[in-house]
């Protein structure tokens, strides 16, 4: 039993020595963590959510919450699912994440929690006097023209987007103030709402079952896109 004990023993020793490097930091009295030192955060931030702002506090070694607020808002004239519209996108959305620490001395940082989404992607087809509207016809057959028309076309995803991602934070001091935030994550936001509308000078069965069609195309089309991407770039100061 002797020889198995001495092992064990060494085991021991081993394990303890590799915890070494970690715990003398508790010993050590002069160490203040990022928690104890510059616990609050606050920065301008821009990325595929808009531009806007974020608040953090980290509240331990290992945890901390973080919110904020982005806008954008854009218009073109653009095709969507071969029916051209006056296009308006408006990103506008606030982040709330439980954030974990893996290291006690890093940034490096997992986002969990939510985004509450309220983007808004509109578009409008109007025709006048000698424009017209085309809507694609059945069986991949020449798109039906409708002449004095309007269609109207709106996506909005679910507003409760679970959210999970990663970032940290790059200083540029050594009292670790300033720094240029970075955030990478996805969130979910599900198959959204569709809503299309439309009505013509000489409405026929021909033109409502075209914009049936329309509607099951823009429905398809949002249900293959169920996640946004979250890129961010920002600059943050801390204390």
């Amino acid at each position: 039993m002797k020889p198995i004990r001495h092992k064990l023993i060494g085991a021991l020793a081993l394990g303890a020595l590799a915890f070494a490097p970690n715990t003398q930091y508790a010993a050590d009295a002069s160490y203040i963590s990022p928690a104890q030192s510059i616990p609050y955060s606050i920065g301008l931030e821009g990325g595929t959510t808009g531009l806007g702002g974020n608040l953090g506090w980290r509240f331990s070694n290992h945890f901390g919450v973080g919110t904020g607020f982005d806008y954008f808002s854009y218009s073109y004239n653009g095709a969507v699912k071969d029916v051209t519209y006056d296009l308006k996108l408006r990103l506008m959305s606030e982040p709330l994440n439980l954030q974990v620490y893996p290291w006690t001395r890093s940034s490096f940082r997992i986002d969990l929690g939510m985004l509450f989404n309220e983007m808004k992607f509109s578009g409008n087809a109007t025709a006048t006097g000698n424009k017209t509207i085309n809507l694609p016809s059945a069986n991949g057959g020449p798109n039906d023209q409708f002449l004095n028309a309007n269609v109207s076309a709106s996506y909005t995803p679910d507003v409760v987007d679970p959210y999970i991602g990663i970032g940290g934070n790059l200083y540029f001091d050594k009292a670790h103030h300033w720094s240029l935030m970075g955030a990478l994550g996805v969130a979910y936001t599900g198959d959204g709402t569709v809503n299309l509308s439309g009505y013509a000078s000489q409405e026929n069965n021909k033109f409502q079952s075209d914009l049936q069609r329309e509607d099951s195309k823009l429905r398809s089309y949002a249900r293959d896109i169920p996640v946004w991407p979250v890129i961010k770039i920002g600059l943050t100061y801390s204390f």
